[in-house]
């Protein structure tokens, strides 16, 4: 069970990624991110007294979303700053800086004493004792009631994992029985609880770039998501991190890990090529001790877990790390390292495609997890997903496919351009978006290679999570009606960004040669259809509608507080359609189908369920009564999804002739190749597409 506890108090723990700075430094590049945004940004708001409450409570949710950090006190003490922030902003003032750097040290230093205190006596789950909605969503008065608080908190997370760890039999076993069983293991999850948060605690004090520098980056980060949703401050490292997500190589110690059984995290492969590759001392088996950040302080994790060493590693690209290690054989080792950038995968690509074969019917099936693009210059975008989509069709065209699937499913987006040629894979020519900036003009994205890779039927599969990118190539192919959309709306977002120097010396001709310490990444145009419509706030809407899970959780762009309003212009003069498609007779043909299964039933439910669910009220932390609110009738819709979900009776999934032979060759491939294969034969929204596509074969 993911940790109660670290949700509340450390939803935002972003990895520190910049060089030191001192609060002087800090008020600068704050200074430096309005001005950014008031040159560059499409739609730049007022840095008032509004603005100042917005930075004001993004910060405090940054820092201390479970509000235990700091006390009423505190908020007292910060009270005169929340409606004046944008004149310390603007003026380069340091005294809130100053006292909330403060005081934030102090509730950190206070929680880590506190966890210590509260962890050295066992948690009664047999009294009658709850965590009210009061004190869930108030700051604690003073130090004694912190201690209550994360006292309440810790306990809820190690009940909730208990419950997670009980044996499927519990409730036969004797009251004695039970209670042993119940001592026992909380005695275990208590400490390992307390153990996991001193940890995270330990990470933001001894930080390799210091308490002021994470914390004068937290408000940076606030300052920026004021503006819109999507603008964000970006310390070197973490521009690095979401380049390396856009295709460009990740700066990576070159060891894949796995949690062991006994407990911490051991490795399990080494990248060939990378440091830890290179420095020949690392083995598979070897286990995860400690690590020392270069100029830190040596951080135990013994009994750590895979996404919380991951979290520690995240921490910096550029500095020096020591590992401690425990072979095999029991011997203690330390191995010093430092990222280098390394090809994620060498031996995989980042596109999957598969063929559908049933009764006269060969479908072909790619599903792309995001728009990358080609960082090697010399390439010039041949490696970008574009020309990756177009080499799998080419493939899928030998094995002779009478239509495709193309899967844009939880593809959240990234390079326009590479979204731009994708879209021009399948239309002959013409305008494919228009986008418009600070100036009246607008601009056209054009598809500059006539002609097609796949003029063959098509179907877009689509939710709420196909953003951006995903959104401009299945609103493109919507209007030129040369796909079918087949999902629930997408996210909504439709708005372009760009990384720039925090520098205001920087224009869009010398931004290679300006080299600064932060960066930003800014909203400076917003993206329209060729018809002149937008899918900002409303998304893309499928032509054929079904429920998905995802919508039970997945928030929009117009959830979102400070994401620009929606606005439309002239359609493309140039823009000229393909014929319409049957949509009304194809969505009519599946509809039985999708009425009667009982897997979009569950679904159904699952959403109507969740939306009633999300009221708050007070938690149990009594193991009985937790044990009776746990969702049992939720459990078995989820069951009943995984039942329904079985394997595809109208067509067997295949690999091209080229990925078969190279499959054979590579065993730990081939077993991710037969699993994703078998998560296609019982995907329900592939056997719809399926199903659409044979039907827009025989109109």
């Amino acid at each position: 069970m993911r940790k109660i506890f670290a949700a509340f108090i450390f939803v935002f723990i972003f990895p520190v990624l910049s060089h030191c700075q001192t609060i002087a430094n800090v008020a600068n590049d704050a200074y430096m991110i309005t001005r950014m945004i008031n040159k560059f940004h499409v739609d730049p708001r007022p840095v008032n007294e509004l603005f100042s409450e917005n930075v004001y409570d993004a910060l405090l949710k940054r820092t201390d979303a479970g509000r235990l950090i700091f006390t009423k006190e505190d908020i007292k003490r910060f009270g005169p700053f929340r409606s004046s922030l944008d004149k310390e902003i603007t003026q380069r003032k340091t005294a809130f800086l100053s006292l909330f750097i403060s005081r934030y040290q102090y509730g950190l230093e206070q929680t880590d004493t506190l966890i210590s205190l509260i962890a050295k006596k066992p948690f009664d789950f047999y009294t009658p004792e709850k965590l009210t909605i009061a004190e869930d969503t108030s700051y604690p008065a003073n130090d004694a009631a912190r201690q209550v608080k994360i006292y309440k908190m810790l306990k809820l997370e190690v009940l909730y994992d208990l419950i997670d760890e009980l044996p499927s039999n519990f409730k036969a076993f004797s009251p004695l029985r039970q209670k042993q069983y119940v001592d026992s293991t909380e005695f275990i999850l208590r400490k390992k609880a307390a153990l996991d948060h001193k940890r995270m605690i330990k990470a933001i004090l001894q930080n390799p770039y210091g308490i002021e520098q994470y914390a004068g980056n937290r408000y940076c980060e606030a300052i920026a998501s004021c503006f819109d949703p999507h603008t964000e401050f970006f310390p070197p490292e973490q521009k690095e991190d979401f380049e390396s997500e856009l295709g460009k190589k990740p700066f990576m110690f070159g060891f894949k890990v796995k949690e062991d059984k006994t407990g911490g995290v051991i490795i399990e492969d080494l990248q060939p090529g990378s440091p830890a590759f290179k420095g020949g001392k690392l083995n598979k088996g070897d286990k995860f001790m400690a690590l020392q950040w270069e100029g830190s302080k040596r951080i135990d994790v013994s009994d750590i877990s895979e996404d919380d060493l991951s979290a520690l590693l995240d921490e910096s690209n550029h500095k020096k790390i020591v590992f401690t290690m425990k072979k095999t054989d029991g011997t203690i080792i330390n191995v010093p390292l430092e990222k280098e950038q390394v090809e994620d995968d060498p031996n995989g690509d980042r596109i999957n495609s598969f063929v559908l074969k049933g009764n006269n019917n060969a479908v072909g099936y790619i599903y792309l997890p995001d728009f990358y693009e080609d960082w090697d210059v010399k390439n010039e975008g041949l490696n970008g997903c574009a020309n990756d989509v177009g080499r799998e069709i080419l493939k899928l065209k030998k094995e002779n496919i009478n239509g495709l699937i193309l899967d844009l499913r939880l593809n959240g987006g990234g390079s326009v351009d590479e979204a731009t040629e994708l879209a021009g894979i399948f239309i002959d020519a013409g305008p494919i978006g228009q986008a418009k900036g600070k100036e009246p003009k607008i601009y056209t994205m054009k598809d500059t290679n006539p002609g097609t890779v796949y003029d063959g039927p098509l179907v877009i599969l689509v939710n709420g999570g196909s953003a951006s990118a995903s959104e401009l190539v299945a609103g493109t192919l919507q209007n030129y009606n040369r796909a079918v959309i087949i999902g629930s709306p997408t996210f909504g977002k439709a708005t372009a960004q760009v990384i720039l120097p925090l520098d205001t010396a920087v224009t869009f001709e010398n931004i290679s040669s300006i080299q600064t310490k932060n960066y930003l990444k800014l909203t400076i145009s917003k993206i329209y259809r060729v018809d002149g419509t937008t899918a900002q706030f409303s998304g893309v809407q499928p032509d054929i509608l079904l429920p998905d899970a995802t919508d039970a959780f997945i928030s929009r762009e117009s959830d979102e507080p400070f994401a620009l309003r929606p606005t439309n212009i002239n359609a493309n003069k140039y823009y000229k359609p393909y014929p319409p498609l049957p949509i009304s007779g194809l969505a009519a043909g599946v509809k039985t189908e999708i009425d009667t299964s009982s897997y979009f039933n569950t679904v159904r439910k699952l959403i109507t369920d969740s939306k009633q669910q999300k009221r708050e009220k007070d938690i149990s932390l009594n193991i009985k009564e937790a044990m009776a609110n746990v969702n049992n009738e939720a459990k078995n819709e989820y069951n009943s999804l995984a039942a329904d979900t079985l394997s595809s009776k109208k067509f067997i999934v295949q690999n091209n002739s080229y990925e078969q032979s190279r499959l054979q060759s590579d065993s730990e491939l081939k077993q991710q190749n037969d699993d994703f294969s078998k998560q296609i034969s019982a995907d329900a929204y592939i056997n719809i597409a399926y199903d659409v596509l044979a039907k827009l074969k025989n109109q």
